[in-house]
């Protein structure tokens, strides 16, 4: 019954995704944790994703590393707290993607629920030397790998509020970019104060998964 819901789940998910143009070619991939097992549900390789259904989501065991399947696997080993994890292509992304920078923090939900990552763009090299890793592994849920949007949530409604929440970050940081406007950062001590309140979230999320549990939906502020 929960693997019954959990495909609903993950199809309604996509579907809103792939409403607002965010999934669209076959590298993009959403998957679900399943709770207390070592296995996600996941879709992926979708060249239609405004048709998709049930049957189109797969099983798997984290231990199937496989070209669609590897990186999700490989975040949901390394953080306990993480619940979906999305792979997506927004515009505003490749934009920013384009721009050769990291999203910098300025605005509060970007940092209270993504974080901020450090360093250069990710790529398809950077995770085969594992410095994708160095964007999640202080709690930050969105990183980019080449022009694509890696975002991760601790529920499925927190991950698409996130990589939707990226997009409109993304979009906003290259207009004004493009306007050349001057642009501020969220102050050290609002970001330390959002950084140590995600990272409560996120233990508390680690442990409703060690027990078989979703974590409760998470508030703003």
């Amino acid at each position: 019954m929960q693997l019954t819901q959990m495909k609903n789940d993950l199809v309604e998910g996509c579907d809103r995704l792939a409403s607002k143009g965010f999934l669209h070619t076959s590298y993009d991939s959403f998957s679900l944790r399943v709770p207390g097992k070592t296995a996600m549900v996941l879709v992926s390789g979708q060249k239609d994703w405004r048709n998709l259904s049930v049957v189109d989501v797969r099983v798997v065991p984290f231990s199937v590393k496989d070209d669609s399947s590897g990186l999700h696997a490989f975040i949901y080993e390394q953080r306990g707290d993480v619940g979906c994890v999305a792979i997506s292509s927004p515009r505003g992304v490749e934009l920013l993607a384009s721009l050769g920078v990291p999203l910098p923090p300025i605005f509060d939900e970007q940092v209270r629920h993504i974080g901020t990552s450090e360093g250069s763009l990710a790529n398809a090299e950077a995770v085969r030397c594992g410095n994708l890793w160095k964007a999640f592994e202080k709690g930050a849920n969105a990183a980019l790998l080449g022009e694509q949007l890696v975002c991760l949530g601790m529920t499925r409604e927190r991950a698409l509020f996130n990589t939707e929440l990226y997009e409109k970050c993304a979009r906003a940081y290259v207009l004004a970019k493009a306007c050349d406007k001057r642009i501020n950062h969220i102050p050290f001590w609002v970001r330390m104060i959002a950084y140590r309140r995600l990272l409560k979230d996120e233990a508390v999320a680690c442990t409703s998964y060690r027990e078989g549990r979703i974590p409760e939906a998470i508030q703003a502020y």
